[in-house]
């Protein structure tokens, strides 16, 4: 049982102490009081250290996501717990053991929703650098037949930084967009996550469900 517990505690360097003090003492009472003397006992009842660590990760950045999108928090760190929350719902459920076709299922999910994150993301990137390109190369023709005709170099340099100033005053809505689809595919991954990911006896008893709220 020592050796199992020293084991799982090691896997959650991710939690704060109070958070981790909590978890491990929940879990020690439960071993204690399930009478599960052995590791193997430990790992046959609650799964193996790891996937037992990846799970109680997951809930937590799963409820931290939840509650971080609900308050006056900026933009960057919202994105950033949910990109937290779905990589450490990723390894909870690819830690899972499951059937091959729920698992053929949930790869399919995640590829979809990877590609389309991609395309977007390529899109998006393309775009404002062409942009960007269009808007330096205005100017610098402007500069270039200033000599020439004022009035055609005013027309390049002030499309030019229109094109820019544009740039500058969308970015917040790219900002916004991003973390759109950052929720969005947290969303999709915690949904998997709930469906495919079971829960042990400990977890179904209720007692670690409410030392976390």
């Amino acid at each position: 049982m020592t050796d199992y517990l020293n084991k799982f505690a090691a896997l959650l360097v991710q939690l704060n102490d109070t958070e981790r003090d909590e978890v491990l003492e929940f879990y020690r009472e439960y071993i204690l009081d399930a009478q599960l003397d052995t590791y193997e006992d430990c790992v046959a009842e609650l799964g193996t250290p790891k996937q037992l660590a990846r799970k109680v990760l997951a809930d937590y950045s799963i409820r931290f996501n939840e509650n971080l999108q609900d308050s006056d928090s900026s933009k960057p760190q919202k994105s950033k717990a949910g990109v937290r929350a779905i990589w450490l719902v990723v390894l909870a459920l690819l830690s899972t053991p499951i059937t091959i076709p729920a698992l053929i299922v949930i790869m399919a999910i995640l590829f979809a929703v990877a590609a389309v994150v991609f395309a977007l993301g390529v899109a998006l990137v393309c775009g404002l650098f062409g942009l960007t390109i269009l808007g330096f190369g205005m100017l610098t023709a402007g500069i270039g037949v200033f000599g020439q005709s004022i009035w055609v170099a005013c027309f390049y340099i002030g499309t030019g930084l229109a094109i820019i100033g544009g740039e500058l005053l969308i970015l917040p809505l790219v900002v916004w967009f991003i973390s759109l689809i950052i929720q969005g595919v947290s969303k999709v991954v915690q949904r998997l996550y709930h469906r495919f990911v079971k829960r042990n006896r400990a977890e179904r008893g209720g007692r670690h469900h409410e030392k976390n709220h």
